[in-house]
């Protein structure tokens, strides 16, 4: 299962161990955005890199991948933007996918937009939609510089986690 990093303004940046731990569990790809920036590589060593050029002050979301749905290629790996909306997803969903596409990014472009445009960002009716879509799901958004988060996420030395089971990796 896929691994949400949000690491909030003012918070440092998850240190390279615990990052590359977490990649040896979700090695199928990884990206992070910040308000400026979308990034994404298959490698590892890659994401840490630049990583270290985002500021302690900017707020960012990191994703590691472990492919359930669409191929292992950096563009199906997270986050996915689009009109200045970054999205990222841990999880399954029951949704259809076409050429080969994740069920993340088909969700992002059929549900998310779909409610950002017709509700509004930040209104509740959006909201509704996320918490009722979320499931066991968890998703984080980051639009301008606000980041929603939708499903349970666990504060781990500052940063919020999509789960934490990458640390019980007996492999490292």
């Amino acid at each position: 299962m896929c691994v949400i990093i949000v690491k909030p303004q003012g918070i440092d940046m998850p240190d390279e161990k615990l990052l590359t731990r977490a990649a040896l569990f979700n090695p199928h790809g990884f990206g992070f955005c910040t308000s400026e920036i979308l990034f994404k590589t298959l490698s590892i060593n890659s994401l840490i890199t630049k990583l270290k050029k985002v500021e302690k002050d900017e707020q960012c979301i990191i994703h590691l991948r472990y492919a359930t749905t669409g191929s292992v290629k950096t563009a199906n790996c997270h986050p996915f933007k689009k009109n200045g909306v970054c999205f990222a997803h841990n999880g399954i969903l029951d949704i259809d996918t076409k050429n080969d596409t994740t069920d993340s990014e088909t969700f992002f472009n059929n549900v998310v937009m779909s409610a950002i445009k017709k509700y509004g960002f930040d209104s509740q009716a959006f909201d509704d939609v996320m918490f009722k879509n979320a499931g066991y799901s968890r998703f984080a958004i980051l639009k301008s510089e606000k980041i929603k988060l939708y499903g349970d996420f666990t504060d781990y030395e500052g940063c919020l986690y999509s789960n934490l089971r990458f640390l019980n990796y007996s492999h490292f």
